[in-house]
C-alpha cells in the first residue's frame, strides 16, 4: 500500500495547487494534486511521472498542474 508522507500548496496565477506525495510499493515516488482555481472550482489528477526522490516527484506534479492551469486560464 502507498505510503502519504506530507503536503505542499503553492499557488500559480491565482490558485492554489495542494501537492500531496506519495511513496509508492516500488520504492519510486509520486504525487496527486488538487487544484484550487479563483472562481472557486476545482479539479484533481495524479500519479505523474514517477521520480526516484520526492523532490523530482514533486516537480513533475508542479510542471503538469501549472501546464493545466495555463491551458484552463488562457
Amino acid at each position: 500500500m502507498p505510503t502519504i508522507i506530507g503536503k505542499i500548496a503553492c499557488q500559480f496565477r491565482g490558485a492554489t495547487i495542494n501537492l500531496t506525495p506519495v511513496l509508492r510499493t516500488d520504492g519510486k515516488w509520486s504525487a496527486f494534486v488538487h487544484i484550487a482555481f479563483p472562481d472557486r472550482t476545482t479539479h484533481d489528477f495524479g500519479d505523474f511521472k514517477a521520480g526516484n526522490t520526492k523532490m523530482e516527484a514533486l516537480q513533475n506534479a508542479v510542471t503538469g498542474a501549472e501546464g493545466y492551469i495555463a491551458h484552463r486560464m488562457g
